[in-house]
């Protein structure tokens, strides 16, 4: 019994060049709460990347143009992030063992499939 499973690819959020000042606190605005801090440099702000993984990808970057030119918005191809959340019946940590132990014995089966499908054509 499972509430809620979904999956998402990491973000990432690279900044092309350093944006300082009014323009970092905008940048800082524009993500999810921890994405972006304001660090100190030269006694101005600039803004660095913290955490790209609590990015929600809501593009609101883009609704400045300034902003929109010095930072590039992405998601790591192999990196994937799972929420499974349950009814409580079982834990969720047993929910995802469950399931991969379900997903091992369909792959065993169809390479089962596949290995009599390829000898039916030998013979």
């Amino acid at each position: 019994p499972v509430a809620t499973a979904s999956y998402r690819l990491l973000p990432t959020i690279r900044l092309l060049s350093e944006v300082r000042g009014e323009a970092a606190v905008r940048l800082k605005e524009s993500f999810s709460e921890g994405v972006i801090e304001l660090k100190e440099k030269d006694g101005e702000k600039v803004a660095v990347v913290a955490d790209a993984r609590r990015d929600t990808c809501s593009r609101n970057v883009f609704r400045h143009d300034d902003l929109a030119s010095v930072v590039e918005l992405g998601r790591k191809k192999n990196h994937f992030i799972f929420s499974v959340e349950s009814t409580g019946a079982l834990k969720s940590a047993e929910l995802v063992v469950e399931a991969c132990k379900v997903m091992e014995e369909k792959c065993s089966s169809l390479r089962k499939q596949i290995a009599a499908v390829l000898n039916q054509g030998e013979a």
